[in-house]
């Protein structure tokens, strides 16, 4: 570097750090102090409008991991999918039928796993 070049970067640390303390320094004596009545509201869980019966942190059926994680598959495969049919007409006139059968291959594996899935029984909801 330059003889100055560090002279500027100790400059941009010591403005940023002065201005993280001055923004730490300025929420402490600006936000509103809590009130210990109002945490035990301000900590429950809201659920639309409607009391909340019972502790929101209990366990989870695992049946809602094997549909998130599902969804996220196939939501991302169409995420691949999309851009070979927006250029399918190119991608055929240059591959031929090598860029065909990569991608029915792809759609039979994807087929394949959600065959799996439904005959082991994670897409059905209980």
């Amino acid at each position: 570097m330059q003889d100055g070049g560090y002279f500027i970067i100790a400059i941009a640390f010591v403005l940023t750090l002065v201005s993280v303390f001055l923004m730490l320094w300025m929420v402490n004596k600006i936000a509103p102090k809590h009130d210990p009545r109002k945490e035990l509201a301000r900590n429950d869980t809201y659920e639309c409008g409607e009391k909340t019966i019972g502790d929101s942190r209990g366990p989870i059926h695992v049946q809602y991991y094997f549909v998130i994680l599902m969804f996220t598959v196939f939501d991302v495969s169409i995420a691949l999918i999309i851009p070979w049919a927006y250029a399918f007409k190119s991608i055929i006139s240059s591959y031929g039928l090598i860029s065909f059968l990569n991608i029915m291959s792809f759609l039979a594996i994807m087929l394949v796993g959600l065959l799996y899935a439904i005959k082991r029984g994670y897409m059905d909801w209980r």
